[in-house]
């Protein structure tokens, strides 16, 4: 099991070297008030961004990793040398906002974690999402660019097609500080909350903020939906049911990667700026960064919803510099394009690679957010649901933050202050994108849940800004607005926190108490470098949706086929083939294989060690038996676990099948 202090330790590590490595970029570009808080979300986008490409060439051993580190530290250090003065001890209720930021990111931090409970082990809903821990433990294990640790088919592409460079940077301090895959993406999560909430302080000081917005930050971000307030209403019906779109507290439990893009996303455009204002070569070299770790960390908020920010966002500022140094900034910013497309070529390519094997269509659509629900009638629905989605859908959502974050903005870019117009134009760029976009690649639309992220990580510090300065009457409707979005959201907050840090019983605590004996046995077994097969509806029940969870967290070893949630995502097959592989190993592990069916686990989804449980019906109904595929290795009252047998290539095929 993963265990506090190993994650502890490991975050410790992260905070060190990434601030670190951050702190001479903050000072020397964005230098002012607030510069220092950028510095962590800053360091993580530029180590991870440089240190995949030489991790590719060097290999992951730990070696490499303290080298390439250290080296990165060291040159934070000799630059921050020809800086000498220019970093400030923040004030001491600075100092005290930063401990509760780093507090309050240990709320979604726990939600990774397991808890302990009298009849074994629970885990929160949010861990269906962290079943990602498994490309941690990959990348730890066996370096970049890792394998699809999730499914293999034979004939299909088997390197792993995702944005996960967050993931990798997990695997970085796994292998630093020998932390388990589980545990480093806790600490992870916990870092990417905490440096997220410095990002939100530190913009809402630089926008002139008073001294209670650092505060005011943290209590709106943490604040949650009305959601669960107006589901108990007569009307509620009159609205669709909540989806995966939440607030800073849930989109850190489940989806801190793409959190930690809207960090890059946000930064990249601060570095857009800077560059307008006479940045440089750093300025740029910082946009090609940020805009690579922003796309390589999640494809819809740094692939799609960065596109068309950056895009606004550039055309604004190439208009409004002056004739003769519009050629030059568009010069500089296409030489820092082209540098993060080069960064990103290997995701590019291996996405569009899976891309074509899985077939599909185009993974986007047009299509906007359902808002309105039943009683209110399908034509009706096509003409308000726009509207209600900035009326009503984004209110309800963010009640405490998103009239009084538009109220600020509204008045930042009256004032005409010079960061004002880009960050609205961010702002509405993530939110449009949110509402009129989805994805099409699984039943979820993770674009319009995540999208909104930049918005998010701009609204909390400008309304906290708006409101701290509390001598104008916009100021005050501001917030009022966002005191009672936090009152009315309070019985939804205090439920997602106690999610996060105590969880839920389920049926499966006993068995996955249990299960660390069982994926250890597994590991004496198999190789690193070999594939396991196991029962994808084990423990189904101690996640909000079936996933094989202790496979992801506690396996260590790539599988064949994790499940049909994860081949969704990962698996470079189209339906039908994803749906006969999962028909398969339904079969297999229910006791019901056909002819032919062991086998093909070995030939074409290369399964090496097949593992079954008390709860599989092949249990008492075993299609391994036979020792033709597949022989017994270890059995105990709690598992049994077969290898395949390996015989000579030149080898005959058995009469029966010839």
């Amino acid at each position: 099991m993963a265990s506090f202090e190993h994650a502890f330790l490991a975050a410790a590590a992260m905070v060190l070297v990434w601030t670190w490595i951050g702190v001479p970029v903050a000072v020397r570009l964005f230098a002012g008030a607030g510069a220092l808080l950028l510095a962590p979300a800053l360091g993580f986008a530029i180590h991870v961004v440089v240190a995949l490409p030489a991790f590719r060439l060097i290999g992951m051993g730990r070696g490499a990793v303290v080298a390439v580190t250290a080296a990165c530290v060291v040159g934070a250090v000799l630059a921050m040398r020809g800086q000498k003065g220019a970093v400030r001890w923040p004030p001491v209720s600075l100092a005290v906002a930063v401990v509760l930021a780093a507090l309050l990111a240990c709320v979604p931090a726990a939600s990774v974690l397991p808890k302990a409970t009298s009849e074994g082990v629970t885990l929160s809903a949010s861990i269906f999402d962290h079943s990602k821990i498994a490309m941690i433990d990959g990348m730890a294990r066996s370096g970049v660019p890792p394998l699809n640790p999730f499914v293999h088919e034979a004939g299909t592409p088997d390197r792993l097609a995702y944005y996960y460079l967050w993931h990798f940077g997990a695997a970085v301090f796994a292998v630093l500080t020998g932390a388990s895959g589980w545990e480093a993406d806790a600490a992870l999560t916990w870092f990417t909350g905490f440096a997220s909430l410095l990002l939100m302080i530190g913009l809402a000081l630089r926008l002139g903020a008073g001294r209670a917005a650092p505060f005011l930050v943290l209590v709106l971000a943490a604040s949650a939906s009305v959601r669960s307030l107006l589901d108990a209403l007569p009307f509620a019906s009159v609205l669709k049911a909540a989806s995966g779109l939440g607030g800073w507290l849930f989109q850190t439990a489940w989806a801190p990667q793409h959190l930690a893009s809207a960090s890059c996303v946000v930064l990249a455009c601060l570095a857009l700026v800077r560059l307008a204002e006479g940045g440089g070569w750093l300025a740029a070299l910082l946009f090609g960064l940020l805009a690579a770790a922003g796309y390589q960390t999640s494809i819809w908020v740094g692939g799609v919803t960065f596109a068309v920010a950056a895009f606004a966002i550039a055309l604004f500022l190439l208009l409004s510099l002056e004739p003769q140094r519009r050629a030059g900034f568009a010069v500089t910013v296409g030489a820092a394009g082209a540098l993060a497309l080069l960064l990103s070529l290997p995701f590019l390519l291996d996405q569009a690679s899976v891309a074509a094997a899985r077939g599909g269509g185009f993974p986007l659509a047009l299509s906007a957010v359902e808002v309105l629900g039943a009683p209110v009638t399908a034509t009706l629905r096509a003409w308000l649901d726009v509207p209600a989605y900035w009326l009503v859908y984004l209110p309800v959502e963010f009640a405490s933050f998103y009239v009084a974050g538009s109220i600020g903005l509204w008045m930042f870019v009256k004032e005409r202050r010079a960061a004002a117009m880009p960050l609205a134009l961010l702002v509405a760029a993530s939110l449009a994108v949110a509402g009129l976009l989805r994805s099409t690649v699984a039943w979820n639309n993770d674009l319009g849940w995540r999208a909104v992220l930049p918005a998010l990580l701009l609204l909390v510090p400008i309304a906290a800004a708006a409101i701290s300065r509390g001598s104008t009457v916009s100021s005050r409707i501001a917030g009022v607005f966002a005191a009672a979005g936090v009152i009315l959201a309070l019985p939804y907050t205090l439920e997602l926190a106690r999610e996060d840090l105590f969880a839920s019983p389920t049926p499966s605590e006993r068995a996955f108490a249990d299960a660390p004996a069982l994926w250890q046995a597994v590991q004496r077994h198999a190789s690193m470098d070999e594939r396991v097969a196991n029962n994808p509806a084990f423990l189904a029940d101690a996640t909000p949706w079936p996933v094989n969870i202790s496979w992801a967290l506690l396996g260590n070893r790539l599988s064949c086929y994790g499940g049909d949630d994860l081949a969704i995502a990962f698996a470079a097959a189209p339906a039908p083939s994803r749906a006969a592989t999962r028909d398969l190993f339904d079969r297999v592990f229910a006791g019901m294989a056909k002819p032919g069916d062991v086998r093909a686990l070995a030939e074409r989804y290369g399964c090496d060690v097949i593992v079954l449980v008390p709860q599989d019906g092949a249990w008492a109904r075993d299609p391994f038996t036979s020792g033709d595929v597949y022989r017994p290795v270890e059995a105990q009252d709690g598992w049994r676990i077969y290898r395949r047998v390996q015989r000579p290539a030149n080898q005959l095929k058995p009469r029966s099948s010839q």
